[in-house]
């Protein structure tokens, strides 16, 4: 279900999430050519909708707490590249920067930041983030977190009862720790492996994998497991801003565990592959530090040999 951010105003009318039907067809009633949308966060899910709004062609701006765009799934070089696409776009964009209040006033709804600004606006739209919907088992005996414990099975603390998805807790395919991996691949992996036990065969997942692939009005961008890097870890950095292409490779001794890329397509696939197979690079890693963009290379020498994995 969406977070509700605690800011005055969030109830008023012309303030809405967009996470059910009923959501999208009230934006849809006031997101008319020319109406003035804010929207709060330029997470995942925030860069699908601001699409979709721009398509509408509203007078569109983004607010978002963090230092850049995407900032769950993009270094701070690659969610900086975004905001200038999307602001070439027409859009504006406010990053490091809150919503304070919402008040209704003048024409419309007026927004308070935490800049300083004041904007007026027709529409206001909470896109700032999500959390499995859980509550209704707080008096069951599952194991229950974040999400629903599950192991590498999809067994709950009750071995009678299997659960996939986003709702799940489960264990991350390069750290070991628990973590909800909210996403559509891997909500298939899982239900595939809940479906296989429940029906008496036998499946197991080698991790989530953290893997997002996003589309922000035609520019490209993707992260694969640690993109964040590790510590004592060593990372090459590609960019060439004029053409919105960027790559960064994340490594951890021989073996690649995490990587970014921005307008580069081609080499997706392999990016994961590397990562999933946790193959040894050996001579690539040293062509990999020298030029990153050599990655499809490396996976049909190194990584493809290998690439027989559970997602």
């Amino acid at each position: 279900k969406p977070i509700r951010p605690n800011i005055p105003g969030i109830d008023l009318p012309g303030v809405h999430p967009c996470w059910t039907l009923e959501d999208a067809r009230a934006i849809q009633k006031i997101a008319k050519p020319g109406a003035r949308v804010l929207q709060m966060g330029a997470g995942f899910i925030g860069c699908i909708i601001l699409e979709a709004l721009a398509s509408q062609g509203v007078k569109l701006t983004v607010v978002e707490m963090g230092d850049r765009m995407v900032p769950r799934m993009m270094t701070e070089k690659a969610g900086g590249l975004i905001k200038q696409w999307v602001e070439q776009k027409g859009i504006t964009v406010y990053t490091k920067t809150k919503v304070e209040a919402i008040q209704q006033g003048g024409s419309g709804l007026q927004v308070s930041l935490s800049n300083g600004e004041r904007i007026e606006v027709d529409l206001v739209i909470s896109a700032t983030g999500v959390k499995p919907n859980i509550e209704f088992l707080k008096d069951s005996k599952l194991s229950i977190h974040t999400g629903i414990t599950v192991d590498d099975c999809m067994q709950t603390s009750d071995p009678n009862i299997y659960a996939a998805g986003d709702v799940t807790e489960s264990t991350d395919f390069c750290t070991g720790k628990p973590i909800v991996n909210a996403i559509q691949p891997n909500a298939a992996d899982q239900a595939m492996i809940a479906a296989t036990n429940m029906a008496g065969g036998h499946a197991q997942t080698r991790g989530a994998l953290q893997v997002n692939v996003l589309d922000t009005l035609g520019l490209i961008s993707s992260s694969f497991g640690q993109w964040a890097g590790v510590e004592g870890g060593q990372y090459v950095e590609h960019t060439n801003p004029d053409q919105y292409q960027y790559i960064r490779l994340e490594f951890d001794r021989d073996r690649l565990i995490g990587a970014t890329s921005l307008g580069l397509t081609d080499h997706i696939g392999a990016l994961r592959g590397l990562i999933q197979t946790r193959v040894a690079l050996g001579e690539w890693k040293d062509k990999l530090l020298e030029d990153p963009t050599q990655i499809m290379a490396a996976y049909l020498a190194k990584g493809q040999s290998q690439a027989a994995w559970i997602a």
